[in-house]
């Protein structure tokens, strides 16, 4: 079994998710980047693009994010969006 983190995915006006993940894939500002449990602490933007995320049961989902933040610390993740949605395609 693979090792978990927390994410919690929030826009201004809503959390969209919150729970345990396996793995993160997420459009920073210099290019996509991929979480796993126990990644070093960093903080950094996010540009427009999808966001992956693979859950405990294995199954991915995956939300259209329009900018924000993405934090990484002590096993936890956080997405702070300007706006989130359905993934296209």
């Amino acid at each position: 079994m693979a090792t978990l983190f927390h994410l919690s995915i929030l826009t201004p006006e809503q959390a969209v998710f919150d729970g345990d993940v396996e793995y993160v894939e997420a459009p920073g500002s210099e290019g996509y980047f991929g979480v796993l449990a126990h990644h070093a602490a960093m903080v950094t933007a996010l540009s427009s693009g999808t966001l992956k995320v693979r859950h405990t049961d294995g199954k991915e989902e995956r939300w259209q994010v329009d900018g924000g933040f993405f934090e990484v610390s002590d096993n936890r993740a956080t997405v702070l969006a300007d706006a989130v949605g359905a993934a296209t395609g």
